[in-house]
């Protein structure tokens, strides 16, 4: 199945550009996902994972506009053609 990937700036600006396609077996879910991203542009670790290979957990992920944390979170099942939105952190004050 294919699942596009959009990220949004620090993200993008580190893999030079626009969405990810990504092509993961049936039944991958937003986990699988982050690790074929991860493996196809290593530079990303170290912003998506900590050191004991955990998802960091101010990573906001969106499966079709709905965030994973309230669904199944990042074993939020994928379906053909789903889009996955990777939010950096946001602060503010």
């Amino acid at each position: 199945m294919r699942v596009l990937v959009e990220m949004y700036f620090p993200f993008r600006s580190e893999i030079g550009g626009g969405p990810v396609e990504l092509e993961l077996p049936e039944g991958g879910d937003v986990a699988a996902a982050l690790a074929a991203l991860v493996a196809r542009h290593p530079v990303l670790r170290e912003r998506l994972y900590d050191r004991q290979g955990q998802v960091h957990r101010h990573i906001a992920a969106l499966v079709n506009g709905t965030a994973v944390q309230y669904r199944q979170g990042l074993a939020t099942p994928l379906r053909d053609g789903d889009v996955l939105t990777l939010l950096p952190p946001v602060g503010g004050g």
